[in-house]
């Protein structure tokens, strides 16, 4: 899987649509190791932390900047 490095430089549209391709192969694999295959299900699910790591940075996290009523 491709490091923090790597991923920072996609664009906005090249995350989101890496993370959909991340989920899919995570289901993919977790059918795969069910039926008894080897898979990469941690580095996966890194590499999807990592993109939603990225689109919450992209974003801003609106949350912090909200002032309490």
């Amino acid at each position: 899987m491709k490091r923090f490095k790597e991923l920072s430089k996609l664009g906005k549209n090249d995350i989101n649509k890496k993370k959909m391709e991340i989920e899919m192969e995570i289901i993919k694999a977790r059918v795969t190791a069910s039926k008894g295959g080897k898979v990469k299900i941690k580095e996966l699910k890194k590499t999807l932390a990592n993109l939603k790591t990225l689109n919450k940075q992209n974003n801003g996290d609106r949350s912090k900047n909200r002032v309490a009523s």
